[in-house]
């Protein structure tokens, strides 16, 4: 009969036999493990890495002027400051021109208004309220006296309708104007507004006549709609220089500034007056600049940290001595240690000129007081500096990163060798379970034999045992 646990019958232990022969066939595997181990540790730090480089990227990127664009227009930044914000805003672009502006307000822009007529004029005189032919409504916004519609929309009305079904079809054409109806002690009466404020936003309506009107014609007792509100413009003086606007946006007074009109005079009151003042903003360039610094220190901070050797404790960062690592150092480095060629005739041609210097520990240090009067002594000049070291900046990180770059082609090479270890460690798993099944046989017959020699002998032994004995001389 077969021995069912493996060294019962011979006290052999083929158990741990077994297992300590398996840990030395083991020994591969595991170093395949450390190895793979290894590579992850890469591709995480490569990953840490690539961050810091897109941190410096996009702060690079942000120093860049746009196609068009000129560093001193990037930079050339305005600011306006209404000392009444209730009666009006305003903004600017980089054509501004810094100074004290006097606003004084006559007339606010109005939107049009118009509401169906009651008694024998009531459009919706059909059979309950209703409107007895429809058609195709047009909806069109013109100046008044205008025959060229800057918005002219067809609504679809049906015969039969009722104020709310005129009142859903104008509201779902989106034709620049909204109406409501409204139930009062006339009934059911519709009510057309225009969006938006103007002179240019008066309403005609065309195309049905129980819905027509002109607000050009002589208005008559029979029409089926009454003007509420007339559309009008906006009228103002800037500096006492009357102005007047369509809307209450005014943007052709002043290059580069657009000023918004909150409100206007009611009366008894005639005119709403304020100030507002334009003045240049330099902090989008000293931000950008603080902003490079940093995110440039990050990356230094990042890389010295990876690419480190403590000699006390001998231990060294994930990618010391990496080339990649090396290359990404170098190629940023020298970004910021090479003038750019768009300088070499500039009268500042380095970082050093505006107070950003770099310090002993590979990091740069922004001097304000000395970036500040830069930027107050010749503008153009730091803008144009900061520019080019962004565009340079940005270049060597546009190599680095994405998904062709150079970090990226590293981590792709590390995947590739952490998944011919995966294969390896597969065949070698493989064989693995067939040796050690091979010595489980070997070891299991090498217990069932000792086993039977050990029976063999207890059996001898025990036959000696009982043989009669003989003293001497009997």
């Amino acid at each position: 009969m077969a021995i069912s646990s493996p060294g019962l019958g011979s006290n052999l232990d083929v158990n741990s036999i077994v297992s300590q022969l398996m840990a030395l066939e083991k020994a591969p595997l595991t170093a395949l493990a450390r190895k793979e181990a290894g590579f992850q540790a890469k591709i995480s730090a490569l990953g840490s890495l690539q961050s810091a480089v897109s941190g410096l990227q996009t702060a690079a990127s942000n120093l860049v002027p746009t196609s068009g664009t000129t560093a001193t227009q990037k930079f050339s930044v305005f600011k306006a400051a209404v000392s009444d914000p209730t009666i009006a805003s305003a903004s600017t672009t980089s054509s501004a021109v810094a100074g004290t502006y006097s606003i004084e307000v006559t007339q606010f822009a109005k939107q049009h208004s118009l509401v169906s007529a009651s008694g024998s004029a009531n459009p919706f005189s059909g059979a309950s309220s209703t409107l007895p032919a429809g058609g195709t409504l047009t909806i069109s916004l013109d100046s008044l006296g205008g025959s060229s519609p800057h918005k002219s929309t067809p609504v679809t009305i049906a015969d039969g309708a009722t104020p709310e079904n005129v009142r859903d079809a104008i509201n779902a054409a989106s034709a620049g104007v909204s109406a409501v109806v409204i139930n009062g002690t006339a009934g059911k009466q519709l009510v057309l507004t225009s969006d938006t404020a103007g002179s240019n936003q008066f309403i005609k309506l065309s195309g049905i006549a129980g819905l027509a009107y002109d607000p050009n014609a002589a208005v008559l007792a029979t029409d089926p709609f009454a003007q509420t509100q007339t559309a009008q413009g906006s009228a103002l003086k800037l500096n006492g220089i009357a102005v007047t606007a369509s809307g209450n946006n005014v943007s052709t007074a002043v290059d580069g500034v657009t000023l918004n009109l909150l409100k206007g005079p009611e009366p008894p009151v005639t005119s709403l007056t304020t100030t507002f003042i334009i003045s240049k903003d330099t902090s989008s360039l000293t931000t950008g600049v603080n902003a490079l610094v940093k995110a440039f220190n990050e990356f230094r901070t990042t890389a010295s940290s990876l690419g480190s050797y403590d000699a006390a404790t001998k231990k060294a960062g994930t990618l010391n001595g990496d080339s990649t690592l090396r290359a990404a150092d170098e190629s940023i480095r020298g970004a910021l240690g090479k003038v750019p060629p768009e300088l070499t005739s500039a009268s500042l041609q380095r970082l050093t000129d505006i107070g950003v210097t770099l310090q002993k520990d590979g990091r740069l240090q922004v001097d304000a007081a000395t970036l500040s009067k830069a930027i107050g002594g010749d503008l153009a000049g730091v803008a144009n500096l900061v520019a080019a070291y962004g565009q340079a900046l940005k270049s060597a990180a546009d190599g680095l990163t994405g998904s062709s770059g150079l970090i990226a082609a590293r981590s792709e090479g590390l995947s590739s060798s952490i998944n011919s270890l995966g294969k390896q460690s597969e065949v070698i798993a493989s064989r693995l379970t067939q040796i050690e099944a091979r010595y489980r046989r070997q070891f299991t017959a090498l217990d069932t034999l000792m086993s039977g020699l050990t029976k063999t002998s207890t059996f001898l032994q025990q036959q000696l045992a009982n043989l009669p004995t003989y003293s001497q001389g009997s």
